[in-house]
């Protein structure tokens, strides 16, 4: 039996985690499908000032069939985003050289008790996105993912989800997607993944995590 050992380079681990993380691309594109054929039916946002024909809420009326089937796999969607986010932070844990913490980022890494949070520094890292770097959007997202049935969020985790939950405020499509009290959510990986991220196929994944693990961040 030949026996399985932890890859030793960010290289290494990319290559040793590429199909599975290709897999779970496929698990969400196979959700989405069932949106993409809804949109073919009838589009709401193009179509959102127009008047109501018979032919229109007859294509309304399919559309909503068919994205039922969509939401309904929501669950199923966020599960996938979860397990691509396990892979990210797995990888940043491994090998990022981010030893500090910026000082534009403090405040994202203090628990309640204004204590930096040492298990999150590492993840200090990558391009800002909402301002918050992409290290720390995958650690938020991987632990809100982990521990979703808990009771209260891990305190970095609800820092980048507030941070997040801002930057979206008046976004009408997206505005309680990073919510974390909205009822509506228990997971909120693909939301992250898709939205603030953008991380919607395996290239775009592979691309910002090869650039986020390829030097620490500034320490400024």
């Amino acid at each position: 039996m030949t026996k399985v050992t932890a890859p030793k380079s960010p290289e290494e681990y990319f290559r040793a985690t590429e199909h599975a993380v290709k897999h779970l691309y496929a698990g969400l594109a196979s959700c989405r499908s069932y949106y993409e054929e809804a949109l073919k039916e009838w589009d709401p946002i193009s179509h959102l000032c127009e008047p109501v024909t018979p032919e229109s809420q007859a294509a309304a009326t399919r559309y909503v069939e068919k994205a039922r089937k969509y939401f309904g796999l929501k669950f199923s969607e966020a599960t996938f985003a979860g397990a691509i986010f396990q892979v990210a932070y797995t990888g940043i844990r491994l090998f990022s050289r981010q030893n500090s913490v910026p000082s534009s980022y403090k405040n994202l890494v203090e628990s309640d008790k204004k204590k930096l949070v040492v298990s999150a520094i590492p993840f200090c890292v990558g391009q800002e996105r909402h301002g918050v770097p992409v290290g720390l959007i995958v650690y938020a997202a991987r632990n809100q993912y982990n521990h979703w049935d808990e009771e209260k969020p891990h305190d970095v985790t609800q820092n980048v989800f507030r941070a997040l939950s801002e930057a979206f405020s008046e976004n009408v499509w997206s505005d309680l997607a990073f919510e974390l009290s909205n009822p509506t959510i228990n997971v909120y990986a693909n939301e992250v993944l898709l939205i603030a991220l953008g991380w919607t196929t395996y290239d775009k994944y592979f691309a910002e995590m090869k650039a986020l693990l390829g030097s620490p961040a500034a320490s400024g």
